[in-house]
């Protein structure tokens, strides 16, 4: 008897290896191989680079999807689209060539339907109105660049400039799909020199190479190992401007929240520390900084970059979210004008910033470039014709987890700065 019971499981597991190991086969939705008839009706609503098409379906119970064929720079492409939807879009043309696509109802047995042919012309594609939309000027280190991206087309700026025998070299890149606005390429002395920008979509269509010869504007990376926490040695002396907290209290310096995160991790050039405020804090708050203990020199800022806290903080909880920078030469003065110039008798407002999230989605969701943009550091330029001074503000207004609140928390991974030393 067990015997036989051992040959039943030693049968029943020879089957069940076999079913296991057969190879599973693609094969039609349906053994009917009768043609469906044609899509019909068809209308074409060109677009920059691409075209809208839509049509009325065969009566057929068998038609599974439409698709349209179509040659894209020598290689034949597919769309497919649902029985369920009537218009389906072909894009990633780099021109506005008339071309033929061609259209075929396919049933659920694979077979596909006579071609109907369509002509279609392209409308000005994305690269082509953002290339004509450029414009390009000198900056701190570098160069910047303005752009209109009217279609929120998927883009890649290429930076390229001629190097010492001629030839171009590729320098940086930009990715985005905002519907406008800019990016600087840094890191260059104040050397004229002939730049080279064009715009390339994901089908790797370009645009025209747009030469120019600029020289970048002299600058320097601020030595942060210089760097003071002057909280507590000028905490009386905190400029009380609008606006003021909601609480009716006098703004006041922000405190860490732990000796885990010190306001010395602010500026360690470390962008895996942070500095961290107490919680339910009134808002705004200050925090400043002696950019040279050494009282040598004053700075002409130019630029600054600070780095997110990322993960599940990204455009979230104490980020900032709007702020102003002050500067002054004399911070145990007693600041009493709002709209002082002159940082030997008071602080000067240098700026007032709102970060801007990519996506402009809502806080707590962001996309694959918000993430990016808060990953790779953030830049901001201090506006032309701000007076040198040696002690910096953070005044903090709001942050992206407190929005307009009247209480809140700040934290920032790192801060850098640049200018010119005086």
């Amino acid at each position: 008897m067990k015997n036989n019971i051992l040959l039943i499981y030693l049968g029943l597991s020879v089957i069940a290896t076999g079913i296991a190991c057969k190879k599973d086969e693609r094969k039609p939705l349906s053994k009917d191989g009768s043609v469906p008839g044609p899509v019909s009706n068809v209308q074409v609503t060109n677009l920059a680079g691409a075209a809208l098409i839509s049509y009325t379906l065969p009566d057929n119970p068998n038609l599974l999807y439409v698709k349209a064929v179509y040659d894209l720079k020598g290689v034949q492409h597919e769309v497919k689209t649902s029985m369920y939807q009537n218009k389906l879009l072909v894009d990633g043309f780099g021109d506005t060539q008339e071309r033929n696509i061609d259209l075929y109802a396919v049933s659920r047995s694979e077979t596909a339907s006579d071609p109907v042919t369509v002509k279609i012309k392209p409308l000005t594609p994305s690269i082509v109105n953002v290339f004509k939309s450029l414009k390009v000027d000198s900056t701190f280190g570098g160069i910047s660049v303005k752009y209109v991206n009217a279609d929120s087309a998927n883009i890649v700026f290429e930076i390229l400039v001629i190097d010492s025998v001629g030839d171009w070299q590729h320098v940086d890149f930009n990715y985005t799909s905002m519907k406008q606005g800019s990016f600087n390429i840094r890191g260059f002395p104040p050397v004229e020199r002939i730049w080279g920008i064009y715009v390339r979509d994901r089908w790797d269509n370009h645009s025209d190479t747009l030469r120019t010869k600029i020289t970048p504007v002299y600058e320097e990376a601020l030595d942060k190992t210089k760097f003071n926490d002057v909280r507590s040695t000028y905490a009386n002396y905190i400029p009380q401007f609008s606006p003021l907290p909601n609480s009716g209290l006098p703004i006041a310096n922000a405190v860490d929240y732990s000796s885990s995160y010190p306001m010395k991790q602010l500026y360690d050039g470390n962008t895996t520390t942070m500095f961290h405020t107490k919680e339910k804090y009134d808002l705004p708050l200050w925090i400043p900084i002696d950019l040279d203990k050494s009282g040598a020199s004053k700075f002409v800022l130019s630029r600054f970059e600070i780095w997110q806290r990322t993960g599940t903080f990204t455009f979230n909880h104490g980020n900032p979210h709007h702020w102003e920078i002050w500067g002054t030469n004399k911070p145990n003065v007693v600041s009493t004008n709002p709209n002082n110039t002159d940082p030997n008798v008071g602080w000067v407002k240098l700026g007032e910033w709102t970060m801007i999230k990519p996506s402009g989605w809502d806080v707590g969701l962001n996309s694959n470039e918000d993430n990016d943009v808060a990953t790779n550091g953030q830049e901001f330029e201090f506006p032309n014709g701000i007076p040198a001074v040696r002690y910096i503000g953070w005044k903090n207004i709001d942050s992206w987890g407190s929005i307009d609140g009247y209480t809140g928390f700040f934290h920032l991974m790192e801060l850098s700065l640049w200018g010119q030393k005086k």
